[in-house]
């Protein structure tokens, strides 16, 4: 038999979307999936929908908590795979996602966890509008670096995960204090011990609406700080250019904070975060400035693709 893939479908309320997100897992062209929908209490007919899939699908229903974390894993303590991929409620798998990132591991063996391209969309998934990865780097092997920098892995559909390494390395932090960036903490401690690597190819597309989590761009930043601190208080060891590139995460954060204040005309709040940006800009290489031009080169390439 082919290795198991289990499928940790979260979600909350999304009816509307949750009988897409399972027939693009059931279309794959990889056969030995195991497909686990975790609800975290909803109040719609999520239930009903869910149950027309019978027997192929494996769902829990929990008590509501609203946090991410906590729902994912459950759903990862109830898979038996041994690899684990992990699928928004309101966001698709192509086709082609399993196979040619199985794959991967069969080559880079030691690797925790392999990621691809996938595009946005709004109302039609037929019609891209932006890349995920739009303007960002693709490494492999050592990645901590670059993902210190700022969070490449933008979403969890583009990822499959050996279940190993997340045995290895523990599951979603569920403190409240790392909503919706408990993604990128647990990259971040995959990538501390494990090679990751980029697979070429688009496989899953990403909706963006008003009730996508990741509107609020200074709690999301400030949460992103906190995981930084999280890895740094960890990994007192750290190299060189990874202490340069912790710093420039740290700037580019507070930046994004800062900016966020302004636009909100909060200029006293504003003023502290632009400080703290500048202070860690210069502890990099160039005091700054190439983080700056990388930077705002990205931000002209990926516009608006993001956004809900």
């Amino acid at each position: 038999m082919p290795p198991r893939v289990s499928v940790i479908i979260p979600t909350y309320n999304r009816s509307r979307y949750i009988a897409d997100a399972i027939r693009s897992v059931e279309a794959q062209a990889y056969g030995n999936v195991e497909i686990i929908v975790v609800d975290d209490g909803s109040t719609d007919d999520t239930r009903a929908i869910v149950a027309r899939f019978g027997s192929s699908v494996t769902y829990l229903s929990l008590p509501h908590r609203g946090l991410p974390a906590a729902t994912r894993n459950r759903g990862l303590e109830r898979a038996t795979g041994e690899f684990v991929a992990l699928l928004d409620s309101d966001d698709l798998f192509m086709p082609h996602k399993l196979a040619p990132q199985l794959s991967a591991f069969v080559s880079e063996p030691r690797a925790g966890l392999v990621y691809s391209d996938g595009y946005y969309f709004r109302d039609d998934p037929t019609r891209p509008v932006g890349a995920l990865l739009g303007g960002m780097s693709t490494p492999s092997g050592d990645v901590l670096a670059e993902l210190l920098r700022g969070n490449f892995l933008v979403s969890p559909a583009m990822l499959l995960i050996r279940r190993s390494c997340l045995d290895a390395v523990g599951l979603f932090d569920e403190r409240t204090d790392f909503f919706a960036v408990e993604d990128y903490d647990l990259w971040l401690r995959i990538a501390a011990r494990f090679p990751v690597v980029y697979v070429p190819g688009e496989v899953a597309a990403i909706r963006r609406h008003r009730q996508s989590i990741s509107r609020d761009v200074a709690s999301l930043r400030a949460g992103a700080l906190k995981v930084l601190g999280k890895l740094e208080a960890n990994h007192p060891g750290l190299t060189s250019p990874q202490r340069a590139a912790l710093n420039e995460g740290f700037a580019r954060h507070h930046g994004a904070i800062a900016v966020a204040h302004f636009q909100r005309r909060q200029l006293l709040k504003g003023l502290s975060h632009a400080f703290q940006a500048l202070r860690c800009s210069l502890r990099t290489p160039g005091l700054g400035t190439k983080a700056l031009v990388d930077w705002l080169r990205r931000r002209r390439v990926r516009g608006t693709a993001a956004m809900p």
